[in-house]
């Protein structure tokens, strides 16, 4: 066994998302894709002509991909967060392009994302009123101890007053 390949063994054994992470920083774009597909796919074979690469490239990229292949199977959620965090500032080149669009409805979109994610979204004004636009009227409901309990349970389980 070859020493990248001891390394890229020994990194899956000791698996820690900050080991992921660190194996994801060493991947090229390519496999990156590589890796994502893989997870659809039976074989390095399938995934490589699904992302458009041959398999021949797959077979000869070290073995840190292959343990990137396995750790993604034990943590997406790491993946993903790379994968975004890494093209970030693409996206947001793409949405300032917006801004320069030909259609109207793209260039105020674009710049009222752009505006709400710099500033916050602008206040808007909620009313709060009762039927017929009076005040809204509560009613004091006398509980047991065990219907007020039972009542904060059914809201904590997300069921609402019963």
């Amino acid at each position: 066994m070859s020493e990248s390949q001891t390394e890229a063994t020994k990194k899956v054994e000791n698996f820690t998302s900050e080991a992921l992470r660190e194996l994801l920083g060493e991947l090229t774009t390519d496999q990156l894709r590589f890796v994502v597909a893989r997870q659809d796919y039976a074989t390095d074979k399938e995934a490589a002509e699904a992302i458009g690469v041959t398999p021949r490239t797959v077979y000869g990229w070290p073995e840190v991909v292959k343990g990137a292949v396995q750790q993604m199977a034990l943590d997406g959620i790491v993946t993903a967060q790379h994968i975004i965090t890494r093209n970030v500032a693409k996206a947001a080149l793409v949405k300032v392009a917006g801004l320069d669009s030909e259609d109207e409805r793209v260039r105020q979109a674009a710049s009222t994302e752009i505006i709400d994610r710099a500033l916050g979204k602008a206040m808007q004004a909620i009313r709060h009123e009762g039927k017929d636009g009076g005040p809204i009227v509560t009613a004091n409901v006398e509980l047991t101890d065990v219907e007020r309990k039972a009542a904060i349970q059914a809201i904590l389980d997300g069921e609402g007053l019963v």
